[in-house]
């Protein structure tokens, strides 16, 4: 990660039952700022934390009820804005930018970068054990997540949540799909896009991650699908927990209480209320913010 001062800036939104909650920001490697949620729990510390990062049609509001969930158990959580989900200048880039080279694979990277520095961030807080990271994702932020485990070991649990295990394989299966943005970047710029975009394969990655992995899938997922869910079966390092549920993408509340339980294992926290629990939605569904 470049580095960079993280100029961190939190005001205070709303009093909750036993947590604080913050509107955060600090500033990105990629330019602008990260906007994201942080739950804080009035219990003096050290706490564990976990980051959440989302899908890649939703912002930090879709974790915020589950990280409210989890401040219960004693957790400091942050839920982030991916880069493109940010608000005005702060916005950078888009998902499927097939026609400028590099410029998916580099916000892919700021992603991974912001989640470092977040652990930073995190870690410097003298509410927080930076032995006790933790983070968790959904979809596109769970494949990211899987890269994220390779690449920075600080983060002793890991939730990735109905992961693709390759967007470049899964293009390379579906190039008739594709066929119009291929005759429009050329041979040589959808094989130099897909070259751009391997290092963020989410697999490759988390057959060499250290951290605890807690792998999610749904039987009736029609965008991560049976074949899919082999891959990352295949691939998992030893000692991984693999659940799967008869849901859809964003899985259910049986799916949300088993990560909890595990999260709460995992980094020591106190378990998590049901009243709290019952409280979450699934992923990919609007939460009320205070």
């Amino acid at each position: 990660m470049s580095p960079v001062a993280l100029d961190p800036e939190e005001s205070v939104r709303a009093e909750l039952d036993g947590a604080r909650l913050y509107d955060v920001s600090y500033a990105s490697a990629g330019g602008g700022r990260v906007s994201g949620w942080m739950v804080v729990p009035e219990a003096s510390g050290p706490h564990p934390a976990i980051v959440y990062v989302h899908g890649s049609e939703t912002d930090r509001d879709d974790f915020l009820d589950e990280a409210i969930a989890m401040a219960n158990g004693g957790a400091v959580a942050l839920t982030l804005n991916a880069p493109f989900a940010r608000a005005g200048n702060d916005r950078t880039g888009t998902l499927g930018n097939y026609f400028t080279p590099g410029a998916e694979a580099a916000l892919n990277q700021q992603m991974l970068d912001d989640v470092s520095a977040a652990f930073d961030l995190l870690s410097a807080r003298p509410d927080v054990d930076p032995q006790r990271l933790a983070f968790v994702g959904h979809s596109w932020g769970a494949s990211l997540g899987a890269v994220l485990a390779a690449r920075d070991p600080r983060s002793i649990a890991n939730v990735l949540i109905t992961p693709r295990p390759s967007w470049t394989g899964l293009l390379r299966r579906s190039e008739d799909d594709f066929a119009g943005v291929i005759s429009t970047v050329g041979d040589d710029g959808w094989e130099a896009y897909l070259a751009s975009m391997e290092p963020y394969d989410a697999v490759p990655a988390v057959s060499i991650a250290d951290g605890g992995i807690y792998l999610q899938f749904g039987t009736q997922d029609d965008v991560v699908i049976a074949s899919d869910v082999d891959e990352w079966v295949a691939a998992a390092p030893e000692g991984t927990r693999i659940d799967r549920y008869p849901a859809g993408h964003a899985l259910d509340a049986t799916a949300v209480a088993d990560r909890a339980a595990w999260l709460v294992e995992r980094l020591g926290l106190e378990p998590i209320g049901a009243d709290a629990l019952e409280a979450v939605g699934l992923p990919d569904e609007a939460s009320i913010v205070p």
